[in-house]
């Protein structure tokens, strides 16, 4: 997660994929092979990169750099125009902060919609099913985005 960071704040798009992708290979092996403790990185994996950092970290690492831009715009203009396929992406890209903004965004973008055929992102659902069946303590059992069911 170091490196994560480190990369984000270096605004290093290839670097931050290349930690993403060794982060999700790390996860799968842990849910190909799983053990009790390895369950538990697997979680801080899950919920660390999966959530903070996709949805909280990276949105405002791109947000603090936007009025930096050669035309400044904001946070749900540029996740819009972006989403949207805008018809003025080309002009926007002649901007090089844009471009690497924009394919920041789209390499977190597509780590956070990895998926292995479970009904959750990053495969949440084969997680949570490993780390209940593996817990030492079956009365706690946990739920999507990590929330403890209800005894």
């Amino acid at each position: 997660m170091e490196q994560l960071l480190k990369y984000t704040y270096l605004l290093n798009p290839d670097a931050v994929a290349k930690e993403l992708k060794r982060l999700w290979n790390r996860y799968q092996d842990i849910l190909s092979h799983p053990n009790w403790e390895d369950l538990n990185e697997a979680r801080g994996i899950l919920y660390s990169v999966g959530n903070l950092y996709c949805e909280i970290v990276a949105p405002v690492a791109i947000e603090k750099r936007l009025h930096l831009l050669e035309k400044p715009i904001s946070l749900v203009e540029f996740l819009t125009k972006i989403d949207s396929n805008s018809e003025n992406l080309a002009e926007l890209r002649k901007d090089p902060l844009f471009e690497k903004l924009e394919r920041f965004y789209n390499i977190v973008k597509e780590f956070k919609n990895k998926n292995q055929g479970g009904a959750y992102y990053l495969d949440e659902e084969k997680f949570i099913e490993l780390y209940n069946k593996f817990s030492p303590d079956p009365s706690l059992k946990i739920s999507y985005k990590g929330r403890f069911q209800e005894k």
